[in-house]
C-alpha cells in the first residue's frame, strides 16, 4: 500500500513539475501573447493548468495518507514544516491560477502582468518545498 502511495506521490510530482517549468519555458520563449500558432500555445496552457491542478491536488493526498500512514500527523523538524508552508504556496497559487483562468473572458490577448510572476513564484516554491522534503525524509 505505501509502495502505491509512493508512486502515485511521485508521478504527480512529475506531472506538477512538467506543468509548472512548462509554464516558465512558455514565458522564457517570447511574451505571453506573441508566441506563434495561438491556439496551440493556449491549448498548452489549458493543458499546464489542469495537469498542475490535479497534481497538486494528488500530491497533497497522497502526502497527508503517506504521513499518516508512516510518521503519525505531523513531523517535528525545520524542514518538514518549509517544505508544507512552499508546498502550500504551490497549492494556493495553482488554485488561484485556475480559478483565474475560469473566470476570466476567454480571446485574445495576454494575461494579467502578475500571472507570470505566480509562475516564477510557483516554480521556486516547488523546488523548495522538493528540497527540504528530501532533507525530512531521507
Amino acid at each position: 500500500m505505501i509502495e502505491i502511495l509512493k508512486i502515485i506521490h511521485l508521478l504527480a510530482l512529475m506531472f506538477g513539475a512538467a506543468a509548472s517549468f512548462g509554464n516558465l519555458y512558455m514565458l522564457m520563449a517570447k511574451g505571453p501573447a506573441d508566441l506563434p500558432s495561438p491556439g496551440f500555445t493556449g491549448q498548452l496552457r489549458f493543458m499546464f493548468r489542469l495537469s498542475a491542478l490535479v497534481a497538486i491536488l494528488t500530491i497533497w493526498a497522497s502526502g497527508v495518507l503517506l504521513l499518516f500512514i508512516k510518521y503519525g500527523w505531523w513531523i517535528n523538524s525545520f524542514s518538514f514544516d518549509a517544505k508544507i508552508v512552499f508546498a502550500t504556496i504551490v497549492l494556493l497559487i495553482v488554485l488561484f491560477l485556475n480559478l483565474l483562468a475560469m473566470r476570466t473572458p476567454k480571446g485574445p490577448g495576454a494575461p494579467p502582468s502578475y500571472v507570470p510572476v505566480l509562475h516564477i513564484i510557483g516554480a521556486g516554491s516547488l523546488v523548495l518545498a522538493m528540497a527540504f522534503a528530501v532533507v525530512a525524509f531521507v
